[in-house]
């Protein structure tokens, strides 16, 4: 993705999403609940994570789809607000490309294919979204500045999301880095 194309070129480097970051997952055992404490560039950033849900379904591990989204399709309002990269200097982006509504609408998306995902062995075998999701998706974001990514954007921003989750699970764990310029996501094991 050429610098021209990111959404936030023309703000100050500290409104922009960086273009190359490392984000830490962390398995924390807490009683009987298995949290998820996610870290970077050594602070932890957002509340620790649990799977909300009677399921184990992994679901702690979510936010590594946020940052995909951040690093594909150069929009993650949530990945802003929790890295604070909220773009302040200009009110109206601030207010409606990285305030509630927009992260709300991110937060959606993710759970929505994530049991889109759930129900398809979570896409180990997949090389492809379904259309109808994209389609929706691409709805969905209508009102935003991520309008402008196309469905084949937002599926590879999916497919490699769940490479990446399923590493996560697989090794409880581990780090992500990540890299705009190339739209690459490489895990680590911790």
């Amino acid at each position: 993705m050429k610098e021209e194309l990111f959404f936030d070129s023309d703000f100050p480097e500290y409104e922009q999403l960086p273009r190359s970051f490392t984000i830490d997952f962390e398995t924390i055992e807490n009683n009987d609940n298995t949290l998820t404490k996610i870290t970077y560039e050594n602070q932890q950033v957002g509340d620790f994570i649990d799977n909300n849900s009677r399921e184990n379904d992994n679901y702690r591990f979510h936010d590594v789809f946020h940052y995909t989204f951040a690093t594909v399709l150069g929009w993650s309002p949530c990945s802003r607000s929790m890295m604070k990269r909220k773009r302040k200097s200009k009110s109206d982006i601030d207010q409606f490309e990285d305030g509630a509504r927009a992260a709300i609408t991110e937060e959606a998306i993710s759970l929505m294919v994530f049991n889109y995902a759930k129900k398809r062995n979570l896409l180990t075998k997949d090389n492809s979204v379904d259309s109808e999701l994209l389609g929706f998706i691409k709805d969905f974001t209508s009102p935003f500045e991520v309008c402008k990514r196309t469905k084949e954007n937002w599926e590879e921003a999916i497919l490699l999301g769940y490479s990446l989750f399923r590493n996560l699970v697989k090794y409880n764990g581990g780090s992500v880095h990540f890299d705009m310029l190339n739209k690459t996501g490489t895990f680590r094991p911790n």
